[in-house]
């Protein structure tokens, strides 16, 4: 016949320690899951930011291709400005179609160009592209540039 000893205990469920400690692992992880997911949340918003004024400066880039040589011969060598040519604002704003059915701004990217005059035929074009972003001080800038070359010119 066997007996226990006085020693042996038998437990059933968990102790109030026990919980308290488990709650307090489960609190951590979950906590640190939400800021994890805050913080992706901020980065993809400002990479669809990044984007955005990429393609804003794409766009104002295939514009540098059709403009008037004139425009971009007076425009060479006065710095960065805003673009000078009909059809190109120096504020673009992207809009998001609410759940109503309109339409709100979403974000506004201030747009500027530098024309530098290589010789008579050649000229660098830049477009930079500024936008506020949270958590940033002075804001984000793009540049993008090109080369337009005057193949109607007399002497090219």
């Amino acid at each position: 016949m066997m007996h226990a000893s006085s020693n042996c205990r038998y437990r059933e469920g968990f102790s109030l320690l026990e919980v308290v400690i488990a709650m307090g692992i489960l609190s951590f992880g979950l906590l640190t899951l939400a800021l994890m997911q805050m913080q992706a949340l901020t980065q993809g918003a400002a990479g669809r930011h990044t984007g955005d004024a990429s393609a804003v400066a794409r766009s104002y880039l295939e514009q540098v291709h059709r403009i008037p040589w004139s425009v971009l011969s007076a425009a060479a060598g006065n710095g960065w400005q805003d673009p000078g040519w009909a059809a190109a604002p120096a504020t673009v704003n992207t809009a998001v179609t609410d759940p109503g059915g309109g339409t709100s701004s979403e974000h506004s990217y201030a747009v500027q160009w530098r024309v530098t005059n290589v010789n008579t035929c050649l000229n660098d074009v830049e477009v930079r592209v500024n936008w506020a972003e949270e958590d940033v001080a002075g804001g984000k800038q793009l540049v993008l540039a090109t080369r337009r070359y005057n193949g109607g010119g007399a002497s090219c």
